[in-house]
């Protein structure tokens, strides 16, 4: 089969097995899709300069080592965008009306996957680390998760070397098909992975209490709506890759992807305080005072004051309200010895859930 065949997308265009024949028949127009996700990954990307100012302004006491994470996150952003910028320019502004040459790959095009690779390794290892910490440093379970991890890295990389060197998307889906699909097909599965992971160890830490379980429920929702949007954004630009590749879908959705990551990351970080806020109620109630009982008024308290001192007159009487008064103290001792221990039973207990909350 000529190698037109792997860009037909009409059956009543002629196969012809000449390259150039092929990208001037099937690609005769420009890509509308890299424009129109060359658009929204630039939207995202504002929403990324957003959330980066949000956390220095926010967040001045995390640990050098988060900060520089945010800031190298930051700084891929920029240049992502800057990477779209030009290979829109150069495919809309530059080669416009030249169909033949709309089979080349632009330089900045391979960039941008290795960019979007380099975010997405940050991204997952920063969720990574967090099953790291609520597994109880399992090794087990980490370890082959850094390895998918590594391995999406690599192939993203090995793409970008082969479209750099092939120069043509027409030999690049000929010979390295796989190695694209191999890296879309993985950061998949490693979001549901750790999604799935995150949310199993949160609700692993479900007690009787309630407001254990309201914390628990919070986070988990969030983990599940942090990382389904890259998770679906990554499937469907595979599905576009593995059935549509003439019509530029894959590319458009895959400029988005790296927007994605880098939101999710910066936006987990800003809503530390905002979850605690709900989970701890501290808007409501500043300081954890219990008053099971509303206070006298001055009145009564007189009047009870004046009751012991005319009954201190009557021995028997001053026998009895002393024992009672010894034994009401033994309660009151046994029911704060009891909350004591249910608080700091309360503590160990959503001592993990709060651990996705400090992440500095």
């Amino acid at each position: 089969m000529p190698p037109a065949a792997l860009f037909s997308f009409d059956l009543a265009v002629p196969m012809l097995a000449s390259r150039d024949n092929a990208a001037s028949t099937v690609f005769n127009h420009p890509p509308p899709p890299v424009l129109i996700g060359g658009l929204i990954a630039l939207f995202l990307s504002g929403a990324v300069f957003m959330q980066a100012v949000m956390y220095f302004q926010r967040y001045r006491h995390d640990l050098p080592m988060m900060k520089a994470v945010v800031f190298a996150v930051w700084v891929l952003d920029i240049l992502h965008s800057a990477m779209i910028c030009t290979a829109n320019w150069k495919l809309l502004i530059l080669d416009y009306g030249a169909f033949a040459s709309l089979d080349h790959i632009a330089w900045p095009i391979p960039i941008t996957i290795a960019l979007t690779a380099i975010t997405t390794a940050i991204v997952h290892c920063f969720f990574i680390h967090r099953i790291y910490k609520l597994s109880r440093r399992n090794w087990f379970i980490t370890v082959p998760l850094m390895i998918l991890a590594l391995l999406r890295v690599a192939s993203a990389f090995v793409t970008a070397g082969q479209m750099i060197r092939l120069r043509s998307y027409v030999l690049f889906i000929q010979n390295y098909t796989y190695i694209f699909t191999l890296g879309l097909a993985i950061s998949a599965i490693l979001d549901i992975l750790i999604t799935g992971t995150l949310c199993y160890y949160l609700r692993k830490g479900r007690d009787g209490f309630a407001r254990i379980n309201h914390m628990i429920d919070i986070l988990t929702l969030y983990t599940v709506e942090s990382g389904m949007l890259t998770c679906i954004a990554t499937a469907i630009s595979l599905f576009f890759w593995l059935f549509s590749r003439s019509n530029f879908v894959f590319l458009g959705m895959h400029l988005a992807i790296n927007k994605l990551y880098a939101n999710s990351l910066l936006a987990s970080l800003n809503a530390r305080k905002s979850l605690a806020t709900k989970v701890t109620g501290s808007d409501r109630h500043p300081l954890p005072v219990i008053l099971p009982h509303p206070p006298t008024s001055r009145m009564s308290t007189q009047q009870h004051y004046s009751h012991l001192g005319h009954t201190a007159s009557k021995p028997l009487q001053v026998n009895v309200d002393i024992e009672r008064t010894i034994q009401h103290d033994d309660v009151l001792e046994t029911e704060t010895d009891s909350r004591h221990s249910l608080r700091a039973d309360t503590s160990r207990k959503s001592g993990d859930a709060l651990d996705v909350l400090k992440d500095q």
